[in-house]
């Protein structure tokens, strides 16, 4: 969880990469943004602590863990970074709060203008503010960077980096079929919509089946689940599923989650009637959704999973790319990773929490400005 400084980037903790922003950023529509008194206050001493440089604030919040990696040196240094490079913060364009295990997690976009920038009508700028908090109130995961928008963005958006925390959907060891950026390992490379989507299967002594037939494949009816909190938009439940050697059209069963930001997630092929969820329900990181099928375009019971704008809008969906967070890939623990063809995944247990966040204790310093 070392802080490292990336040209356009704060980065701490989580090892991200840069996405360059166009050389000018339309702003958002001012109807949208929200003032920064709506701002938690874990948020705004976060926020103000940076701008400031007020590292003995943050060090004092921080667990001893991250303290140990994260330098008084290292918080200036990206203060002074933020005050140059982005200026004063003037308004929240979006936030979110969820759950992870113990974790609450704060997802901040605030909107940042300099003085100058403002008296000329000049470009803004966005930061990024994702940090989580433990039972105790320490803070103990923090990531500080640039965002560009997705409505800056155009496909194939290589270089996009996704707000949201995608988990991996299910549970046990699964193997990548089809996944990560190159053509070479994805069969989806060539699509707008499903550019850097997943094909997902169990094998067991390289094998995805024992027999034929689709309960003889080792992936069917395991549970899909929710990869992040967010609201279902699109459910389907009564595709039949495809007979051995047969092939569907579409999607099949699944579920389609928006996750804010503009960042959705299609999950599909599930058995018919398993789908648990419908149109309008909130869901959090681990609900089951459905169970692995083999409905809609499919040779073979696995899960599909890919991350996109709107997919209800077909005309302009366009695939973004999707790495999961804390998960096991060949047996090795990654803070995140983008899998490739025949490398294997596994997430560390998720109990669904089905209740509200419960807010940590403010820590005992608060920045009020």
């Amino acid at each position: 969880m070392r802080l490292r400084l990336a040209p356009f980037a704060l980065v701490f903790g989580l090892g991200l990469g840069a996405c360059k922003p166009s050389p000018t950023i339309s702003p958002p529509d001012p109807a949208s943004l929200r003032p920064l008194d709506e701002l938690s206050e874990h948020a705004n001493t976060l926020i103000y602590s940076l701008y400031y440089r007020r590292a003995a604030v943050l060090r004092s919040w921080m667990s001893p863990a991250l303290r140990a990696q994260v330098s008084a040196r290292d918080l200036l240094d990206a203060g002074s970074r933020i005050g140059k490079t982005h200026g004063l913060p003037q308004a929240l364009v979006e936030s979110k709060v969820h759950r992870e295990g113990e974790l609450v997690w704060y997802t901040e976009l605030v909107l940042h203008r300099s003085a100058i920038e403002r008296a000329k009508g000049g470009p803004t700028n966005l930061m990024l503010y994702q940090f989580a908090v433990d039972p105790a109130g320490r803070l103990v995961r923090l990531l500080v960077r640039e965002h560009v928008r997705l409505s800056e963005i155009s496909h194939p958006a290589e270089r996009y980096l996704a707000i949201n925390r995608f988990h991996f959907p299910s549970v046990d060891e699964w193997t990548i079929i089809h996944g990560g950026r190159r053509k070479s390992t994805n069969y989806h490379h060539g699509s707008r919509a499903q550019r850097y989507a997943y094909d997902i299967v169990i094998k067991k002594g390289g094998r995805a089946r024992s027999g034929k037939g689709n309960t003889k494949h080792r992936s069917y009816g395991k549970p899909i689940t929710a990869p992040a909190t967010g609201t279902v938009v699109l459910a389907r439940n009564d595709v039949p599923e495809n007979r051995p050697g047969e092939e569907g059209k579409g999607g099949g069963n699944g579920v389609v989650i928006d996750h804010g930001f503009g960042e959705y997630t299609s999950l599909w092929h599930m058995i018919p009637g398993s789908v648990r969820v419908k149109v309008g329900d909130a869901v959090v990181v681990g609900q089951h959704l459905g169970n692995v099928g083999n409905s809609g375009h499919s040779s073979g019971p696995h899960i599909h999973f890919h991350a996109s704008t709107d997919p209800r809008d077909k005309s302009s969906e366009m695939g973004i790319p999707a790495p999961f967070v804390d998960v096991y890939i060949d047996g090795v623990w990654v803070e995140q990773a983008l899998p490739v063809r025949d490398q294997r995944i596994r997430r560390p247990a998720i109990v669904p929490e089905t209740r509200a966040p419960k807010l940590a204790a403010t820590p005992t310093v608060y920045v009020d400005l």
